[in-house]
């Protein structure tokens, strides 16, 4: 028996004119006689938080979204519980005619069944147990669980089904199912977050009373429309929604229901995904509001502030899911994401934005030779699954390849002697050695060279080739400006490890040139993309610089003011902190400078720079 509720009109906004007619013109293409309208029957079945019934009325977070975005578009709607399953639903959405579902997630699998508005709202899907379970972390961990209650038809489900998942126990409600997973019936729930947390409200906390084993997709909830509906009334409704993104009105919408519900959970008009890969991208701060950061980062965000208007959230995701999404989400993108051959046709292509050289590095105590790929394929290496570096890998017959989907992760089973080898980029190195605790002295680099790749901002074939070519424009621009080096100068962590080097200070605060000298060298060899590294002590004199052919003269004073830009340098110095700069050699050419403080037994004793020339 299914429960109707009609739209009170007298609580829609007003609508002009203008729309008005529009609406009347788009649905008289509906096939009713005599110029009538036929309402589009928005339907959802019992789903916290995206619709159910409370006090005799359908509400819900993507019932409130649904309503806004098809009263705004002059859509004449009706809205409907169902009380049916969510197969059943989608059959009868699918048939039409002028029918409409919520709590649905977009889908490969579904794409052609419907037509699409959204997203209204986003979730993630995830594996949970009781807490103190035991049964481990990841995919493999979650196979080896005995019973894990879900729903057929449901994308949480069926995901797990692709993915090879036997051990899935079947309710035909969600309320049966987690009923089943608090009562011990199974050992663990396949959920998404959302529901979950808005089911146990008051009741359970999800930190303190259960254990994520497996986070496997990140979800984006739409508006289905069965496809006889008028083209022209699925672009209104899309312009409609787009504008409550953009003013923040289904942010609000979001809060509602989870008034602490940070920004980035909120879906954007167009949907950015990174990973957990310093330097180029990563994040900080509390899981449940972060700070995005890096690189890549810094450019994608300058390029979005250069395109003007709305500016997306970036949303930090397993490389695992971010890459799977963007080959099947409209209007989204992945970075930093490598160009490769595999890759070439399943996106388009911004950029690049980054190089990525990678490596074999091994613990230096454990004496690993190997100079060859062929020598290096005896060994066991660990490298982030769906990498770059695990495609190459597998296809140079690698044998023993342990993955993880984190590069922190893969760090770790080196640093423990689970593998031999860790294989990824070289820039990554660097920080992996300073969340670990441990100095860059404990790896040694393996004589291996492998190709070096471009990484790049990954966008989903069906998003608009305009955005695309805006994108690359924009990007573009900030290269000509020169920019995009100064960013990627400033994210340069070598010569921050040099200027806290015990030694560099030491020699410094001596002041002895060959002492000095010395030193520069040796970062200088050890950095073969730089053209000079040179010292301004605390009074604005530039002492020594390496090579000395490359560098200003011994003495140099830039309190003399001989360069317009040498108040530049004073002020850098007189700061204390790292900088970057970009400005004409004396020799010529542009050079990008960049900064960093030194400082012995807490006395300061200068800046350190490195001079990178500009093609």
């Amino acid at each position: 028996m299914n429960s109707h509720l009609f739209v009170n009109r007298a609580a829609r906004p007003i609508i002009s004119l203008l729309m008005l007619l529009l609406s009347i013109s788009l649905w008289g293409c509906s096939g009713d006689s005599g110029g009538t309208s036929t309402p589009l029957v928005i339907a959802g079945i019992e789903m916290l938080p995206h619709s159910y019934r409370e006090n005799g009325k359908i509400v819900g977070l993507d019932v409130d979204v649904s309503a806004q975005v098809a009263g705004n578009a002059g859509v004449d709607y009706r809205l409907e519980m169902e009380d049916i399953s969510f197969t059943e639903l989608y059959n009868k959405t699918k048939a039409g005619p002028n029918r409409a579902i919520i709590g649905i997630n977009y889908a490969e699998s579904r794409k052609n069944d419907f037509k699409w508005v959204g997203p209204i709202s986003k979730s993630e899907f995830h594996i949970f147990t009781k807490k103190g379970s035991g049964f481990g972390l990841g995919q493999a961990a979650a196979k080896n669980i005995p019973s894990i209650a879900a729903v057929p038809g449901w994308l949480e489900t069926t995901t797990l089904e692709n993915q090879g998942f036997t051990n899935l126990t079947y309710f035909d409600t969600y309320e049966q199912a987690f009923a089943a997973f608090i009562n011990g019936d199974v050992k663990a729930i396949a959920t998404d977050l959302m529901q979950l947390a808005y089911t146990i409200r008051g009741k359970y906390s999800i930190t303190a009373t259960f254990d994520t084993i497996y986070s496997y997709k990140s979800a984006f909830y739409y508006i289905a429309i069965s496809k006889d509906v008028d083209d022209r009334v699925i672009s209104s409704m899309q312009s409609s929604l787009d504008d409550l993104v953009k003013n923040g009105r289904v942010y609000e919408i979001l809060k509602k229901y989870f008034p602490t519900a940070p920004k980035f959970m909120s879906p954007d008009t167009l949907q950015l995904f990174s990973e957990y890969s310093p330097p180029v991208n990563y994040y900080t701060g509390p899981l449940n509001n972060y700070q995005v950061a890096g690189s890549s980062v810094e450019i994608v965000n300058e390029i979005q502030k250069r395109l003007g208007g709305y500016a997306s959230n970036i949303f930090m995701t397993s490389w695992f899911d971010g890459y799977a999404t963007v080959q099947e989400l409209p209007n989204s993108a992945l970075f930093t994401t490598a160009r490769t051959p595999e890759r070439e046709n399943l996106f388009q292509w911004v950029g690049p934005i980054a190089t990525m050289t990678p490596g074999f590095f091994t613990l230096t105590a454990a004496h690993i030779t190997a100079d060859t790929l062929e020598k290096a394929k005896a060994l066991k290496v660990t490298t982030p699954t769906q990498w770059y570096t695990h495609d190459y890998l597998k296809s140079n017959g690698f044998g023993t390849i342990l993955t993880s989907f984190y590069p922190a992760d893969s760090f770790a089973q080196l640093l423990k002697g689970e593998a031999d080898a860790i294989y990824i980029d070289a820039e990554a190195i660097d920080w992996l050695c300073k969340e670990s605790g441990i100095t860059r002295d404990t790896l040694s680099k393996l004589p291996v060279e492998t190709p070096q790749r471009q990484g790049y901002i990954a966008f989903s074939l069906n998003t608009p080739k305009t955005t695309v070519d805006q994108w690359q424009k924009a990007l573009d621009a900030i290269k000509v400006e020169g920019l995009f080096d100064i960013i990627l100068l400033g994210w340069d962590s070598t010569l921050e490890q040099f200027a806290k080097d015990g030694a560099l200070a030491a020699a410094l605060a001596g002041g002895v040139k060959e002492n000095v000298l010395k030193e520069l060298k040796r970062f200088y060899d050890a950095s073969p993309d730089i053209y000079s590294v040179q010292w301004i002590d605390t009074k604005g004199i530039n002492r020594f610089g390496y090579p000395e052919a490359n560098s200003l003269p011994a003495g140099y004073d830039y309190n003399s003011g001989t360069d317009p830009n040498d108040i530049k340098f004073l002020t850098i110095l007189n700061k204390r902190q790292p900088a970057v700069l970009e400005k004409t050699l004396f020799e010529g050419g542009v050079g990008a400078f960049l900064f960093y403080p030194v400082y012995r037994y807490g006395q300061y004793l200068g800046l350190v720079y490195s001079v990178k020339l500009k093609n």
